[in-house]
């Protein structure tokens, strides 16, 4: 009878705990936002963080990034069919096999480098069609990512088209760029492996060349008219702690994953790792975009008086 009584107890006693927590996560919650909002008030920092979630949102980044992934991903492939020319040609100068220039360029993983070995001996006979072939459909892949980029710069800043663009050259602009990032990669792998002073100071003016690198890139991005080339810093900055971790990732996890898939599903799970791999820089991309439209419109805004800001918009002169 006892124990009965006891349960009867506790049936009753249930919702009312469950009305209780409920209770308290409704006082926290509440406390919760009166706090963010004086916060909001108060510093900064914190309004320059929100306004930066907002925009984010605003312009779907994500939706944003996970299409430019795929236009690089679609860039990568006539990419790699010039990979497989030039390295085909390097393997008949330097008298090695495929196979080894291709993991000695220090860009590579072993699946990638053998895949690109057997396409090389499969394209010795059709070599100077398919480096035609290649470069064309780079452009016109590149000219996608490129307008991808455009528009995403545009509405992250708020700003109307400009003028058209030669997409020719800022497709080539941006293969130049890719293949300046990659280079720097490949000359850091080369160069490390010494005395730990001599890696640490190749592994520090590697950073500053990516830095650079992404001002440059970023700079190249619409924006509204007026504003220094100095506005891009923050979201340069961004995308080198991002292609620090990034290359982080790679060595630690991204090229044990390339290799097993490869291995387990073929081309298509290593299809998956690689654009799970590019999703994550497109985001980092679009998000250091974003970064420094918030920054700039928030020091526009302090200039002007003004307390809250538009997303989006350009405050008034």
């Amino acid at each position: 009878m006892a124990d009965s009584s006891a349960s009867n107890d506790a049936e009753e006693t249930a919702p009312g705990r469950i009305e209780r927590l409920k209770d308290r996560y409704a006082t926290a919650k509440t406390h919760g936002l009166e706090r963010f909002e004086t916060e909001r008030e108060r510093r900064a920092s914190v309004r320059m963080a929100y306004d930066f979630y907002l925009r984010d949102q605003a312009f779907a980044g994500s939706l944003l990034a996970g299409g430019i992934s795929v236009k690089i991903f679609l860039w990568f492939l006539p990419f790699s069919l010039s990979v497989v020319v030039v390295i085909g040609a390097l393997s008949d100068w330097l008298a090695q096999p495929p196979e080894e220039v291709a993991e000695q360029s220090g860009l590579m993983v072993a699946a990638l480098a053998e895949m690109v070995a057997q396409a090389v001996v499969a394209s010795e006979r059709a070599r100077l069609y398919l480096a035609v072939v290649g470069i064309v459909l780079l452009i016109w892949a590149g000219m996608g990512v490129v307008r991808a980029l455009r528009l995403t710069s545009r509405l992250a800043w708020g700003v109307t088209p400009a003028t058209p663009v030669n997409n020719v050259a800022a497709s080539l602009w941006l293969a130049g760029f890719v293949i300046a990032m990659l280079t720097v990669v490949s000359l850091t792998n080369r160069l490390q492996g010494g005395p730990w002073i001599v890696d640490a100071l190749v592994y520090v003016a590697a950073v500053f060349v990516v830095a650079a690198l992404h001002v440059v890139f970023l700079n190249a991005l619409p924006r509204p008219d007026g504003t220094p080339w100095t506005v891009v810093i923050p979201g340069a900055l961004l995308m080198t702690v991002a292609w620090l971790l990034i290359r982080l990732a790679t060595v630690v996890y991204f090229t044990w994953r390339l290799d097993r898939a490869s291995a387990l599903y073929g081309g298509l799970g290593m299809a998956a790792v690689f654009l799970a791999w590019l999703y994550i820089i497109s985001r980092c991309l679009v998000a250091s975009i974003s970064l420094n439209a918030t920054i700039w419109q928030h020091d526009e805004a302090v200039g002007s008086g003004l307390r809250e800001l538009t997303i989006g918009s350009r405050p008034e002169s």
